[in-house]
């Protein structure tokens, strides 16, 4: 095995599907639809079930911490190195994640790995040791996991999503018929105001990051905002109009 996906420990709670998940996402890559995907943990003392088995995924019995799971793995050529928290809700879990990450550095593979933190006070010991990623134990989305494997960066963006510490999603009531979506962005962000990313129709539909011409049909607007500038519905309302009246204006 080379360039394969090492993932180190099992989550404490249906691994089974976890697992699943988390293969099925990184098998909808074209660039990673045939990748070896390896488990480092000793879970399984029957092997793995047929449903990780049939997409591709291997077992190597063991605790990723002794030199036989370096060799049996091939950690060493691996492209992407996942450490997961023993326990998401036990802050223990970050002393034996530390400890396997300290292990990769030792090995020169800290830049290889993307580890979950259970305690936010712990990250900088694990940015300190030079590791690629350390992410929260959000167990429902394996996928933030494969978004940091293929888009280094985009985990933190979506992480952000799930908390109101810097910046978080509103919705907003304004009326659209037939605006293009391109002036409601542009209304918004040159009010420094927020990005919107979505809209909801009169039908009550969410329309996630329609195209820029699209003409929309909408009663309001899903934005992502600055926590400490939260703007008010009337400030929204009132953006909106004065970009369209500048508009039509030097139209």
């Amino acid at each position: 095995m080379n360039k394969h996906i090492v993932v180190i420990n099992t989550p404490k709670h249906n691994p089974n599907r976890y697992f699943q998940r988390l293969a099925s996402q990184i098998r909808e890559n074209t660039a990673t639809k045939k990748t070896p995907i390896v488990l480092i943990n000793t879970d399984y003392p029957d092997g793995l079930p047929s449903s990780l088995v049939n997409l591709g995924v291997q077992l190597v019995e063991g605790h990723g911490n002794h030199e036989a799971d370096f060799e049996m793995a091939n950690i060493e050529q691996a492209e992407h190195i996942l450490i997961l928290a023993k326990d998401e809700y036990l802050e223990d879990s970050d002393s034996l994640t530390f400890d396997l990450c300290h292990r990769m550095k030792e090995h020169g593979l800290a830049y290889r790995v993307i580890v979950e933190c259970v305690e936010d006070e712990n990250r900088d010991r694990f940015k300190r040791i030079g590791v690629k990623s350390v992410i929260r134990p959000i167990r429902s989305y394996p996928e933030i996991l494969v978004r940091a494997m293929e888009s280094p960066g985009a985990e933190q963006l979506i992480e952000d999503m799930f908390t109101r510490a810097n910046d978080h999603f509103m919705r907003y009531g304004l009326w659209m018929e037939g605006d293009r979506w391109q002036d409601i962005v542009s209304a918004m962000m040159m009010a420094n105001l927020g990005t919107p990313l979505a809209y909801v129709s009169k039908e009550g539909r969410v329309c996630i990051h329609p195209a820029g011409d699209e003409k929309v049909y909408g009663q309001s607007v899903l934005m992502l905002v600055r926590t400490e500038a939260i703007p008010s519905e009337d400030q929204v309302k009132e953006a909106f109009r004065q970009y369209v009246a500048v508009h039509q204006l030097s139209a």
